[in-house]
């Protein structure tokens, strides 16, 4: 859904998997909507799962959600966005991003911390990756967003196995069901996942941009598009 297809041949391989990036994503979000089923659970909000095309052609899919959302867009209250979360090392550390910017943050950490995994802000905010994945349509409507991986410190190992990653299986063929994969920090996010969503949708507060947030700007510009202050 969410990746290039095919490509210019590498290797004599011209068909880009897009294990990774994202049916790790779209796996986990199988995963969640089965959990929720089977367990019975009766949860104070709905939980809409939405997998969605084009996100490499300019995050088109999310684009065209945003604009003809199947609920109506004032009953959306945040968003989580769970592309390329690349479980290829133990989920210690989860990079978050936007994790300072609602309070969406303090939930994530709250729900993390009991795991036992750490919780890091952006550690390259200069490659702008919150505005440059489909977390950033709903961002434009003012909906609170969050996106969040597994993560390393710089100069660790980890973080070279994540760089080695980037260079060699990114937008490859090579990003395929027969590389690598740390089938303990999957389950432990697909886990994370899960408690994130019910903590969202249970609690009685929508998710709120705080005040000092530059995408703060979109909720007044999404409501007078809308003819509503």
């Amino acid at each position: 859904m969410d990746h290039l297809g095919v490509g210019e041949p590498i290797n004599g391989d011209h068909i880009y998997n897009g294990a990774m990036d994202n049916a790790s994503g779209v796996a986990t979000m199988l995963d969640t909507a089965a959990t929720l089923h089977e367990s019975g659970t009766k949860l104070r909000r709905s939980i809409l799962f939405l997998i969605v095309t084009g996100e490499e052609k300019g995050l088109l899919g999310s684009r065209y959600f945003v604009a003809h959302p199947t609920v109506p867009r004032s009953s959306i209250v945040g968003d989580l966005n769970v592309d390329m979360f690349l479980p290829v090392i133990p989920l210690k550390i989860l990079t978050v991003l936007g994790l300072k910017d609602s309070d969406l943050g303090p939930l994530l950490r709250s729900v993390a911390e009991p795991m036992g995994i750490e919780i890091q802000d952006d550690p390259e905010p200069e490659r702008n990756l919150f505005i440059r994945s489909d977390q950033y349509n709903f961002i434009k409507a003012g909906v609170p967003s969050i996106y969040f991986k597994v993560g390393a410190r710089a100069g660790t190992p980890e973080a070279a196995t994540e760089k080695r990653w980037l260079t060699e299986h990114y937008h490859a063929p090579s990003d395929d069901t027969k590389q690598p994969v740390d089938l303990a920090a999957a389950a432990k996010y697909d886990e994370l996942v899960l408690h994130l969503a019910e903590a969202m949708a249970d609690r009685d507060e929508r998710p709120q941009w705080n005040q000092d947030s530059f995408f703060r700007r979109y909720v007044k510009r999404s409501s007078a598009a809308h003819g509503r202050m």
